[in-house]
């Protein structure tokens, strides 16, 4: 440590970081993840790119990697060890999901987001539920577009879409047909909740309308408040559309209101929560957190913040009454930073 005043630090018997005087933690720090970051980024050059993650993960550098895999090409030689970094290690979540989906399948992407979600942040689940539905979409069409050829020899247009492909054809659900694999159409519909991009909510609508009128032996439950799989989502979809939202917001009322967070759990509340706010109506959101959440209960990620509810009514009265019963001070601080104008 030449640019060190105090003495240098003995390389036996050293003693730990932690116990270290400043200025000599912080430049050891420094020139650690500087080292991590030039010895991997060597690696990564030499198409080393496990080894060289090893050493930018310890730099907190995602970047290099981020761009050798936007360049990447895969091939059954090197697939695994790309959707291992860009999934598995969260170095490019959407990337290395549509990799898996395309090379692995529905069912093994299905599985591997199951596992992973409550380790992705929100916007990485979010876009593995796009990349989902548009998938399963095309699975969908594809299927439907064969059986309709078989039927009527004569192939539909490319760009039909569900509701077109199914209109005024019955016989395409008799003898317990399906024309994607009923588990994964399921899957794809949960999953699709997270998202709020008005084109791809439609496609997700439009998958609970065909899974409606499957035979009833494949229409799996659900969990509340989406018991009834497909006519509950399609309740939640419509209404995030703008459409049927007094009926919607009746529905999940009337879940919310009968479910017990002690032994349910809080779904049924969020997902009014989300409903509400989506449908502009957060000082309502607001009302229903300070009703149905009992205190000490942490929400998930998926549902709208209370503090981002204040923000969107401007009741901030209401948000510090709110969190005063509950003795947040932390929450009220957060409101008062939220609301502050920045200097």
């Amino acid at each position: 440590m030449t640019n060190c005043s105090t003495r240098p630090i003995p390389l036996i018997n050293s003693p730990r970081l932690d116990d270290l005087e400043e200025p000599v933690r912080v430049q050891l720090e420094d020139d650690y993840t500087a080292a991590c970051r030039e010895v991997g980024g060597l690696l990564v050059d030499a198409g080393r790119l496990r080894e060289g993650w090893q050493y930018l993960r310890a730099a907190g550098d995602k970047a290099p990697l981020q761009q050798v895999l936007g360049r990447a090409v895969p091939n059954p030689d090197n697939i695994e060890e790309l959707i291992e970094l860009a999934l598995h290690e969260g170095i490019d979540v959407e990337r290395g999901f549509a990799w898996l989906l395309g090379h692995f399948g529905t069912c093994n992407a299905i599985t591997t987001l199951e596992g992973i979600a409550p380790q992705l942040t929100p916007a990485e689940v979010i876009s593995c539920a796009t990349a989902l539905v548009r998938h399963v979409d095309r699975e969908l069409r594809s299927g439907l577009r064969t059986h309709i050829t078989d039927q009527e020899g004569t192939a539909p247009a490319a760009n039909d879409t569900v509701p077109q492909l199914i209109a005024n054809r019955p016989w395409l659900f008799q003898s317990q047909a399906s024309h994607v694999d009923a588990s994964h159409l399921a899957a794809t519909v949960r999953f699709a909740r997270v998202i709020t991009h008005p084109p791809l909510v439609r496609l997700a609508l439009e998958l609970c309308d065909y899974g409606r009128q499957l035979d009833p032996t494949l229409q799996y439950a659900g969990d509340l408040p989406f018991a009834e799989l497909y006519p509950a989502h399609r309740f939640f979809f419509q209404a995030s559309l703008g459409e049927a939202t007094d009926e919607a917001l009746a529905f999940f009322r009337q879940q919310a209101e009968n479910s017990d967070p002690a032994s349910d759990g809080t779904a049924a509340i969020e997902t009014l929560m989300v409903l509400l706010d989506r449908c502009g109506a957060a000082d309502e959101a607001m009302a229903v957190y300070e009703r149905l959440v009992p205190e000490g209960i942490r929400l998930s990620p998926y549902a709208p913040r209370l503090v981002e509810l204040a923000a969107k009514c401007g009741d901030w009265q209401r948000y510090e009454a709110i969190l005063c019963q509950r003795d947040d001070p932390v929450g009220i601080a957060l409101g008062v930073l939220k609301r502050s104008p920045v200097s």
